[in-house]
C-alpha cells in the first residue's frame, strides 16, 4: 500500500496568524502535526487516509489561556455564585437560599466590593445572619479576600489575640476579627480546612474529568494551569492530567506552572509529553486591585494610607529568580501594582542579562528557557516599561480585566489609570504579550478578552470612550496574544501557536470572522469545532 498522510482538512478559511490577513484553505496532518498548509489545489497532491470538508468556515490556531487556575475553576462550580448581588443584604439572602442545614462549610464566590451598595465586603456578624451554626466562607471576585462568619473563625482558631499579630486580618474597633481575611492569612488559617477535599487525589482527577471538556467548547487547545499561593498545598499535579491523557480523555494540552517544581530533579520547562508539560516556577509577589492588596508606590486614591501588600524583599525575590534561572526554568511572577513591578525589576536586573535588541521574539529566543514571565502587569509607569523591554521578559496580561475591573479601577488609581493594562505602550516598546483569563477570577472566555484589548470597553460598552482608549490594539495583535505569542510562555513557539508546517495541528472553527465584524461583537463569536493534534475534541 502506498504511503498515506493521516488527514486533509480542506475548503476552509483559516487564519494562520503568521502574518496579518494570511489565510490558508487546506491543512494536511500526519502524526498530529501539520505537514502542509496552503491552497486546496496544492493539498490535492497529498494522498490522505481521510478528508474533511470545512465548508468554507473561518478558522484560527488553537487558543491558549496562559493564566488559569484549572482545578480552582472546576471546583468553583460547587460554590454559590454571588456576582449578581448588589448589597450585603442580597448576599445574605442568596446564601440563605442555599443553606440546607447541617454543619458543613457553606461557600460562596465572585463578590466585587464596588458592586455592593455599601462599597465594602460583608463582615463577620452580617454573615452570622446566614447561619451561626455552620461555617461560612465567601471568596471575593479577585480571590484575594475571604469573608468568614464567627463559626469559621472559631474553627480556624483565629482569635482577638492572634488577629492582632497578623496584618492580613482586619478587626473591629474592639480588636475582634471582623471576618475579612486577606492574602496569606487565608493560607494560614482557612486553606487547610477548605482545601482538604481538594487534597484527595481521586477527587481532583474526577473533578477535572467532569469539567475539562468545557474548555474545548470555548476554543481552548492549551491551558496554563497555575498553582495557588506559594505557602498553600499545590492543586495542579502532573499525574492528574497525565493519567487522563493515558486514558484518552484529556481534550486539551496542559502546561503546569507551580511554586512546587522539583528542582532537585533538575526538571526544566518543557519536561513532559505532548499533552502535559511542566512550565514555569510560579512566584506570587502582591495582591489584587479589587481588594486593594496590589502593592502600590503611592496610596490608593480611594483609600488614603493603603498601599497594598508585598510578599518578598528584593534579596529574597532575586534568590528565587536566580534559582529558577540556574535550573533552566522559566520564572512566572504575579505583579499587579507598580510597587510590585518596581521590586520585580530591581531583582530581575540582578539575574537576567539586559539587551538592546528591539525585537522581543529575538530577545526571548536568545534566553532559551531562562525567560521571565510577568503575570498581570496591570499598573505600571513609563520608566518601568523602558526597563521591561531590555530583559528577556514576556507579559502574561488579562485584557478581560478591562471588562471586570473597569468600573472601579479609575477610583482606585486616580491619575495612574493611564498606566492600567497599557497594551499599546507595551507592544510599541517591543514587549511580547500573551493573554489569559485568570479564571475563576474571570470566566475563561477568550473572545471577551480579545474584544476588550481592541475596544478598551466592557461588553456593555463602558466607558463610552474606552478606558484609556489610546492603549487599544488591533484585532490581529489581540488574537496573537492568545495564539502565537502564548506559545512563548512555555518555550513552545516552534511547535504551536500558528498554522505552520511542523507545528501541532491545533485549530478551531468559529461562526463569524472576528477580523471583519465590528470589534464590539467579537465576544459573540462561538466555537463550532476544536481540533487538537488533528483530532476533533469538540464539535457543535
Amino acid at each position: 500500500m502506498d504511503f498515506l498522510f493521516d488527514k486533509l482538512f480542506c475548503n476552509g478559511r483559516i487564519y494562520t496568524m503568521n502574518e496579518p490577513g494570511e489565510i490558508v484553505e487546506a491543512v494536511v496532518v500526519h502524526d498530529g502535526k501539520i505537514v502542509f498548509a496552503g491552497s486546496d489545489k496544492e493539498a490535492a497532491a497529498y494522498p490522505v487516509a481521510e478528508k474533511e470538508d470545512l465548508g468554507g468556515r473561518v478558522g484560527l490556531p488553537g487558543i491558549s489561556d496562559t493564566h488559569i487556575h484549572v482545578l480552582m475553576d472546576c471546583n468553583n462550580k460547587n460554590n454559590v455564585a454571588l456576582n449578581k448581588a448588589r448589597s450585603v443584604d442580597e448576599i445574605v439572602e442568596i446564601m440563605r437560599s442555599h443553606d440546607k442545614g447541617g454543619g458543613a462549610w457553606l461557600t460562596g464566590c465572585d463578590v466585587t466590593m464596588s458592586d455592593l451598595a455599601e462599597n465594602r465586603y460583608p463582615l463577620r456578624y452580617e454573615l452570622d445572619r446566614i447561619s451561626a451554626e455552620r461555617p461560612i466562607a465567601i471568596m471575593s471576585h479577585c480571590l484575594h479576600v475571604t469573608m468568614v462568619n464567627s463559626k469559621a473563625l472559631e474553627l480556624a482558631g483565629l482569635t482577638k489575640e492572634s488577629a492582632a499579630l497578623d496584618p492580613c486580618v482586619t478587626c473591629y474597633d474592639d480588636g475582634e476579627p471582623d471576618g475579612i481575611i486577606r492574602e496569606e492569612a487565608y493560607t494560614k488559617y482557612f486553606a487547610p480546612t477548605l482545601m482538604a477535599l481538594l487534597g484527595d487525589r481521586d477527587y481532583r482527577k474526577e473533578l477535572i474529568r467532569k469539567h475539562i471538556g468545557s474548555y474545548s467548547r470555548r476554543g481552548y487547545t492549551t491551558l496554563h494551569a497555575i498553582s495557588s499561593f506559594d505557602a498553600a498545598p499545590p492543586l495542579e499535579y502532573f499525574d492528574q492530567y497525565y493519567e487522563l491523557e493515558r486514558e484518552g480523555t484529556l481534550p486539551v494540552r496542559v502546561v503546569i506552572n507551580s511554586a512546587y517544581f522539583p528542582e532537585t530533579l533538575n526538571a526544566q520547562t518543557g519536561f513532559g509529553t505532548d499533552m502535559v508539560k511542566l512550565g514555569a516556577r510560579k512566584i506570587f509577589l502582591d495582591g489584587s486591585l479589587g481588594g486593594r492588596t496590589a502593592a502600590m508606590t503611592e496610596p490608593y486614591s480611594d483609600m488614603p494610607g493603603e498601599r497594598g501588600d508585598l510578599f518578598y524583599t528584593k534579596d529574597s525575590l532575586a534568590a528565587l529568580l536566580r534559582k529558577a534561572y540556574d535550573s533552566g526554568l522559566e520564572a512566572s511572577v504575579h505583579a499587579i501594582g507598580d510597587a510590585a513591578m518596581e521590586l520585580l525589576l530591581d531583582a530581575a536586573e540582578e539575574v537576567y542579562p539586559a539587551s538592546d535588541e528591539r525585537c522581543p521574539k529575538k530577545r526571548l529566543a536568545a534566553a532559551g528557557l531562562r525567560r521571565l514571565r510577568v503575570i498581570h502587569a496591570s499598573v505600571v509607569n513609563p520608566s518601568q516599561i523602558d526597563r521591561l523591554r531590555r530583559l528577556p521578559i514576556l507579559l502574561d496580561v488579562q485584557p478581560n480585566f478591562i471588562h471586570s475591573d473597569g468600573g472601579f479601577a479609575p477610583d482606585r488609581l486616580g491619575d495612574r489609570i493611564k498606566g492600567f493594562t497599557p497594551l499599546r505602550s507595551y507592544i510599541d516598546a517591543g514587549i511580547l504579550l500573551a493573554g489569559g483569563s485568570d479564571a475563576p477570577v474571570d470566566p475563561p472566555l477568550p473572545f471577551l478578552g480579545i474584544e476588550c484589548a481592541v475596544t478598551r470597553k466592557s461588553i456593555d460598552g463602558f466607558p463610552e470612550d474606552g478606558l484609556v482608549p489610546e492603549e487599544a490594539i488591533s484585532v490581529y495583535e489581540s488574537v496573537s496574544m492568545y495564539t502565537g505569542n502564548a506559545a512563548y510562555c512555555s518555550g513552545e513557539e516552534n511547535i504551536k501557536g500558528t498554522i505552520s508546517v511542523g507545528k501541532y495541528a491545533d485549530f478551531i472553527l468559529i461562526d463569524k470572522d472576528i477580523f471583519k465584524i465590528e470589534p464590539a461583537e467579537i465576544h459573540t463569536a462561538e466555537v463550532l469545532k476544536t481540533v487538537v493534534g488533528g483530532k476533533t475534541r469538540w464539535e457543535r
